[in-house]
């Protein structure tokens, strides 16, 4: 499904004709019908909210939110949830409920929209859609192709089928590759969805989908999912995608290039001599020469005083994805105090440790301050808004290590060429890491396997959503031109 078509155009269809005298008579037709059965959803949807609140109270939706949330902590059923976008049409069509039908002694499981259809007169529309729409099953779908707002071009993950749908709205805000939870409906030649969840899933959570397809089909013996295994495995369905909700608006962890939880501190000494224990602390600067430190250090009758000396290492799985030692933390040096700033507690048990080593009792453990996350974001962002000129190389690569952001804009101007190649060899070196998001599987060895090259298209494509042109380095332009 490409842009909307001008009535001047060559129709898409390749007859060679324009567009207004070949298959524009069929759209109109479609988007007739389309607006036709939306107008009967609009006047029916209230008809059955009413009369599942008159037959069986108000307890009936705050016992179906409960149940849609698989009775989770979901509180109290909200009438303003952006969720009423999916809940609504599974609380009408598809909640399953006891209840004893007129003229009987004894309870039926249904749902309220075969409920109401019995005990109403309706129009042949209105059955028609009522009968259509009960029990529709609820899937995961990745979005494939987008004409916003006409339609869009959806894959069934679990059934592994492509069909096209008319959207209006949801085709505006979606973007290729998403994953949406919804259900849809067949009338007359027009798919549309009846409930589509609010919330799109990032399409890293393939994989999830994925593991989950292959539950249902072991649980299935083996066979190829349908719809009815969609209804039979339904809660499972709506359970991955609320769980990963939720984990989407969880409030993240922090980690620093180790995995360590960020938690900036500095570890205060006091130390007998600034120039013994700039000799004996100088080589955990790795790469970098004693001259070169002592350069910007304060020095008296050639001793130093103070210095700063950058605490360079990391695993060799980090130094190899970022393509150079990792700044692990930074020793001030200042007369008869020493103070290591580092972001992760396990940094400041280690760089205890190390002090001990090199300088036993000439240096005396005093304290460990912790610092606020918050101060250090807005001392980021403080010094990114100052522009170029704010930043020395050191504070740049110091903040690069806090957030795990390259960003090229901001990077003194005689570090960006060298930062461009880094990067960029940091991404070719990526190609041959394990990506959790490929179940632990290099890019490379992904590419070799069909459920490897599912889950690598997704992850581009998640890159590629969040690519921008404001001076970051976009992994997916480099992977893509690396992968052809």
């Amino acid at each position: 499904m490409t842009g909307k078509i001008g009535r001047n155009d060559p129709c898409a269809c390749g007859s060679g004709r324009k567009y207004k005298k070949c298959c524009q008579a069929s759209a109109d037709e479609k988007d007739f019908q389309y607006r036709r059965w939306r107008q009967v959803e609009a006047g029916l949807i209230p008809e059955l909210l009413a009369y599942a609140l008159e037959t069986l109270g108000p307890e009936a939706i705050e016992d179906a939110w409960s149940e849609f949330h698989n009775h989770e902590s979901a509180g109290d059923y909200d009438p303003e949830s952006p969720m009423n976008m999916v809940f609504m049409p599974w609380f009408l069509f598809n909640w399953i409920h006891e209840t004893i039908p007129p003229g009987s002694e004894h309870f039926s499981a249904t749902t309220i929209a075969a409920s109401f259809l019995t005990e109403h007169s309706l129009s042949p529309d209105e059955e028609k859609l009522i009968v259509n729409a009960i029990q529709t099953p609820y899937t995961l779908c990745e979005v494939v192709e987008l004409t916003p707002g006409v339609g869009m071009t959806l894959f069934d993950l679990l059934r592994r089928v492509t069909y096209e749908v008319i959207e209006r709205s949801a085709s505006q805000t979606l973007k290729r590759g998403e994953i949406i939870y919804c259900a849809t409906t067949h009338l007359d030649g027009i798919s549309s969805n009846i409930g589509t969840s609010p919330y799109a899933l990032r399409p890293t959570a393939k994989r999830d989908i994925l593991e989950l397809r292959k539950w249902m089909i072991d649980e299935s013996g083996g066979v190829e999912l349908s719809e009815d295994h969609l209804v039979e495995f339904e809660s499972d369905i709506r359970g991955l995608y609320l769980d990963t909700v939720r984990a989407m608006f969880r409030p993240p962890q922090l980690m620093n290039t180790d995995n360590d939880p960020l938690l900036p501190q500095k570890v205060h000494f006091d130390i007998a001599s600034a120039d013994a224990a700039f000799q004996a602390l100088k080589g955990l600067a790795a790469g970098v020469s004693e001259d070169e430190l002592r350069a910007d250090a304060t020095l008296t009758d050639g001793l130093v005083e103070t210095a700063e000396i950058p605490w360079l290492g990391g695993t060799e799985e980090a130094r190899k994805r970022l393509g150079g030692p990792v700044l692990l933390g930074t020793i001030n040096i200042e007369h008869c105090r020493l103070i290591v700033s580092v972001n992760s507690t396990k940094r400041a048990e280690t760089i205890r440790r190390l002090v001990k080593k090199r300088l036993g009792k000439d240096a005396v453990y005093k304290t460990t301050l912790i610092e606020s996350i918050e101060s250090e974001v807005e001392r980021a962002w403080a010094a990114a808004a100052g522009g170029p000129s704010s930043l020395s190389p050191a504070n740049w690569a110091e903040r690069t290590e806090r957030t795990g952001v390259i960003s090229l804009t901001d990077a003194p101007p005689e570090l960006r060429l060298k930062l461009e190649e880094t990067a960029r060899q940091h991404w070719v070196t990526w190609l041959d890491l394990p990506v959790p998001a490929l179940n632990n599987m290099s890019p490379r060895e992904a590419a070799k396997t069909e459920e490897g090259r599912d889950l690598l298209q997704s992850l581009l494509l998640y890159y590629e959503s969040h690519d921008d042109d404001r001076g970051s380095l976009s992994k997916f332009k480099v992977v893509q031109s690396l992968c052809g």
